[in-house]
């Protein structure tokens, strides 16, 4: 009871790792071979929106199936719901992701000719179509793949990752790109 004890003689706590993933690993986890690996398109797609968007994988998994809106110049963006700041939001995307979407969408209705509210519906126990995809589905896909594609990396080993690792790599690259930080954030 009549220790005392200093700030020195606590042992110093590791550095922690960064939070976004290395560009080596990135170029790997981008590869159209790699990509091609998933075992449904649905996964593959909600894994470049990921990648491409900075989304938390949440709000990509709930994206509305109208996600797709332009601008004034016709630029296309992808609106969605961000859950945690409780708001609307929107993120400059590609013509090439705009096209994937708009095959989601088809492939959508193809499945539930009656519509369904979100991008990405749960594929089983959904005969509606109304309930999104679970993000334990997701995980367990995407661990999956990650093993079936081999990742490996600067150390040569596996990689394990979490879907929001790729929320904090494209802001860093963002960073990395000039773009002002009040942007990003």
């Amino acid at each position: 009871a009549t220790a005392l004890f200093f700030p020195a003689d606590h042992p110093r706590r590791p550095d922690k790792l960064p939070r976004a993933l290395a560009e080596q690993v990135m170029t790997q986890l981008e590869q159209p071979t790699n990509l091609d690996r998933f075992d449904g398109l649905s996964y593959r797609l909600i894994t470049v929106i990921l990648m491409h968007c900075g989304l938390r994988v949440t709000d990509a998994l709930r994206l509305r199936s109208d996600c797709v809106t332009t601008d004034t110049d016709g630029a296309p963006y992808l609106r969605y719901r961000n859950h945690k700041m409780n708001r609307e939001a929107a993120v400059p995307i590609d013509e090439h992701l705009e096209r994937e979407i708009r095959v989601q969408q088809d492939r959508v209705l193809r499945r539930w000719p009656g519509g369904s509210p979100h991008l990405f519906p749960r594929p089983t126990s959904n005969a509606s179509g109304q309930r999104p995809f679970a993000t334990a589905t997701y995980r367990g896909m995407l661990h999956r793949w990650l093993d079936s594609c081999d990742i490996r990396d600067e150390h040569d080993r596996p990689v394990h990752l979490t879907p929001h690792q790729w929320r904090h790599t494209f802001a860093c690259r963002l960073i990395n790109r000039d773009v002002p930080q009040e942007v990003v954030r």
